[in-house]
């Protein structure tokens, strides 16, 4: 299958531009479905489909949907764009790290110079990940992480949430298993039923990622390279909430 090369910036100006400038009635038409179906391979499902269906899917149908779906866009090997992947790696704290849904492996690889780094995903495919020795790749599910509590000090999950079936439950799990530090990146994107990913959850607001974070603790939440870069610390004690 032919692929298309259209960087991270590019396509967030695309889907900008779509979200903010066209009505929402020719957002979600026909004609924009026939256009998502044609950037992608065969679909068991079209993607505004599968979002109908997407909650009540068992967690293995689910993952299998992801794993067969191949898309004719090639954004490279990360889908994080330079500013919000400096952004990642510079809240990191301490020396135990965890890249949930860590994709091809390329930020778990950045940060194991200077890290010890596992990296987890639904289904680890012979060659898609880097070649880092220091870095452990294994499989698990987000919503059920194969890690004992705080075994991580900084737990990153970059494009992830916006794919959870349940997000309360991702969200326990990732803290559950950092001790210090919660590193998540999630679009800045509008919900509609017709988009050119198969994204369940959306965000474009502040207040819209903030109604799942929750504010109890002291945390940071501000766009870096066009995506919601969300910093949580993690305190037994409780930090304050940060101001508005």
């Amino acid at each position: 299958m032919k692929r298309l090369h259209v960087s991270r910036k590019a396509s967030l100006r695309i889907n900008a531009a779509l979200d903010r400038w066209l009505p929402p009635a020719l957002r979600d038409s026909r004609p924009v479905a026939a256009l998502v179906r044609r950037m992608y391979g065969p679909l068991t499902e079209d993607i505004s489909e599968f979002k109908e269906r997407a909650f009540y899917l068992s967690r293995s149908d689910y993952a299998r949907f992801y794993q067969n779906l191949r898309s004719k866009v090639d954004q490279g090997v990360t889908d994080l764009t330079p500013e919000s992947l400096d952004g990642v790696i510079a809240a990191v704290r301490g020396t135990r790290v965890l890249d949930v849904a860590c994709g091809r492996g390329h930020l778990a690889e950045l940060l194991a110079a200077d890290h010890e780094v596992v990296g987890c995903d639904v289904a680890v495919m012979a060659g898609r990940r880097g070649s880092a020795r220091t870095v452990l790749y294994c499989e698990g599910n987000l919503e059920e992480l194969p890690f004992r509590d705080d075994a991580f000090d900084t737990v990153v999950s970059t494009h992830t949430l916006e794919h959870v079936q349940h997000l309360t439950e991702a969200l326990t799990e990732l803290r559950r298993v950092a001790s210090r530090r919660l590193v998540v990146v999630v679009p800045r994107q509008r919900p509609y039923r017709v988009t050119f990913n198969p994204h369940i959850q959306f965000f474009p607001y502040k207040f819209s990622l903030l109604a799942w974070t929750g504010t109890e603790r002291h945390h940071t939440c501000e766009v870096v390279g066009g995506d919601w870069l969300y910093v949580e610390d993690l305190d037994p004690e409780g930090s304050p909430p940060s101001a508005p």
